[in-house]
């Protein structure tokens, strides 16, 4: 009669057994929780539910069949599993900029959803509740743009356009490439709307003198009105990207 295996002989528990999968990422060996991945990550959770053959074979199951990630670097892997344990146990990650970026490409290339919310969250407008040690610079408007033209996050669109269309310094060689050629040319054209709209609006419309406060309610208004009409002039330009 041939031997009762480990899991014929006992249960396993249905809360404190954790199942774990094997990743090789360039020449490094992961063996982490499968559980994260499969909560927080559609593409992860669909992968784990594949068939799978005998034992021995299956990918993932130890570290000589372990699942091969291409195409992403190890340092980028390190960032995400960081950001995902630490977010899901509510702690700070400690990451820099740059490691939130690679948080970023992955959680998005992957389906992290929650997780691709909370690095937007992380470079845009970083939370009070982070560590200062934590908390990246501010991204300047071309690296913003390109950034959000990658990976899709729409919200990052008019703030940046706005203050690229609002410097006095125009889009440089460099800063064309980043952002593209067509995009630079729309922005180049919209510049040239604002500067004609500044100068339309800086002619007195009467030569009646007004009270200071009177003044400087007018100028206000005035401005409220630039806003609005800025924000008019770069979402028609750039209708395909609303």
């Amino acid at each position: 009669m041939a031997e009762n295996t480990v899991s014929d002989r006992w249960s396993r528990h249905g809360e404190f057994y954790t199942h774990t999968v094997t990743f090789l990422v360039e020449d490094h060996l992961f063996r982490i929780p499968r559980e994260p991945l499969e909560t927080e990550s559609t593409v992860f959770k669909d992968m784990f539910l594949l068939p799978q053959g005998d034992s021995e074979t299956i990918e993932g199951q130890n570290d000589t069949s372990p699942v091969i990630l291409q195409g992403i670097s190890k340092n980028e892997f390190e960032s995400l599993l960081r950001a995902l344990i630490q977010h899901g146990a509510k702690k700070s990650s400690g990451l820099d900029q740059a490691q939130w970026i690679s948080v970023l490409k992955l959680s998005t290339m992957w389906e992290f959803d929650e997780l691709r919310n909370v690095a937007i969250q992380h470079l845009d407008q970083p939370s009070p509740s982070f560590n200062a040690a934590d908390t990246p610079p501010p991204f300047n408007p071309v690296d913003k743009f390109a950034l959000a033209s990658k990976y899709d996050i729409k919200e990052w669109f008019l703030p940046a356009l706005l203050a690229l269309a609002r410097r006095s310094k125009p889009i440089s060689i460099e800063e064309g490439h980043l952002v593209g050629f067509e995009n630079a040319l729309k922005l180049a054209a919209v510049r040239e709307e604002l500067k004609m709209t500044r100068v339309m609006n800086s002619i007195p419309r009467n030569y009646t003198l007004k009270p200071p406060h009177e003044r400087s309610i007018q100028s206000s208004a005035d401005k409220e009105e630039e806003n609005r009409n800025f924000t008019s002039i770069i979402r028609e330009a750039f209708s395909d990207l609303w």
